[in-house]
């Protein structure tokens, strides 16, 4: 590469706002904080129940992205193998994050699955080549404390890793892969032409994979279609559009602390959507993430979307 990933954005940073990447970021973690909610009530088998979300979202997507395409540079027709590649890393995390919902407890699928931010600041370290201070890795460690706390993890009571919680900290890695990868995608494609081209990809590797293993696609009932409906546009549609976005103008290691959020916004909203009661512990365990999100943006590197994230708050 002629430039490196930090010189370009640093370049993005120079013309664009951060406070829009920022504003993006926060708004697509409340749109994704509700998939444990809407896969619970979907009731379906994982990858049957990631199909048909990344289908919905598919469908949404399709006339912006015809319309965007029209408008394609030769840069962008050569980065789709990169939004492609990101869809296949997206659609083995999201069928095996949907399968162990299914086989393991939300708290402990959703917190092995948030182990990503490890495996994409080594992955941003070592192929990206970022300067990840001490800061950031002090301020993980607390943030997936936190998220530990707020998902009910108790280390004292044995570790004993199931079926269910293997497939959610394997999903974990294919979760940084596409987060990194989006940020290789996002350097020339816009935000709605990797949106689409994710879905796409995810739908298809999704559904083949339901009928291979013997999945039915149809007969289930009208709360499991709504669920995936909403799913795939309020989650997967406005979401992953709003994180894609700022992916393109913050570097994932950046993008990936503020994703951590994600598991004290669930907890808050399956207190009126659930039923769930908010305990003190996951008070506590927010503020320990939120702590820890916050000093990692206050980190060396990630010190400019720091600052629009302090204007946001």
């Amino acid at each position: 590469m002629s430039d490196s990933i930090a010189t370009r954005f640093a370049h993005r940073r120079a013309t664009t706002p951060l406070l829009l990447p920022a504003l993006a970021l926060v708004a697509g973690v409340i749109c994704i904080s509700f998939t444990g909610i809407f896969t619970k009530w979907a009731a379906m088998p994982g990858p049957v129940t990631g199909a048909w979300r990344m289908a919905v979202a598919t469908v949404v997507l399709l006339l912006p992205f015809v319309r965007e395409r029209r408008q394609w540079s030769p840069d962008e027709r050569r980065e789709v193998r990169w939004g492609v590649l990101a869809g296949l890393w997206f659609a083995v995390n999201l069928g095996m994050l949907t399968s162990a919902l299914l086989l393991t407890s939300a708290a402990t699928a959703t917190l092995l699955d948030n182990t990503a931010p490890i495996w994409v600041g080594l992955g941003a370290l070592f192929i990206f080549k970022e300067r990840l201070g001490r800061p950031y890795w002090i301020g993980l460690a607390l943030a997936l404390t936190g998220a530990a706390v707020v998902t009910g993890f108790n280390p004292f009571a044995g570790v004993r890793l199931s079926a269910g919680d293997a497939l959610a900290f394997v999903g974990a890695t294919f979760y940084a892969g596409y987060l990194l990868t989006a940020q290789r995608a996002r350097r020339n494609l816009r935000s709605i032409s990797f949106s689409w081209l994710v879905a796409v990809t995810a739908a298809i590797t999704l559904f083949i994979v339901s009928v291979a293993m013997g999945y039915r696609l149809t007969g289930y009932g009208a709360t499991s279609f709504a669920s995936v409906i909403a799913m795939g546009i309020l989650s997967q549609t406005g979401g992953w559009l709003l994180i894609g976005y700022a992916l393109g103008h913050l570097p994932a290691s950046t993008a990936v602390i503020g994703l951590l959020a994600q598991p004290v916004v669930t907890g808050l909203l399956a207190v009126p959507l659930l039923g769930e009661g908010l305990t003190l512990q996951q008070v506590l365990g927010g503020a320990l993430a939120l702590t820890g999100i916050y000093l990692c943006l206050r980190s060396k590197d990630a010190a400019a979307a720091a600052a629009s994230i302090e204007a946001i708050t």
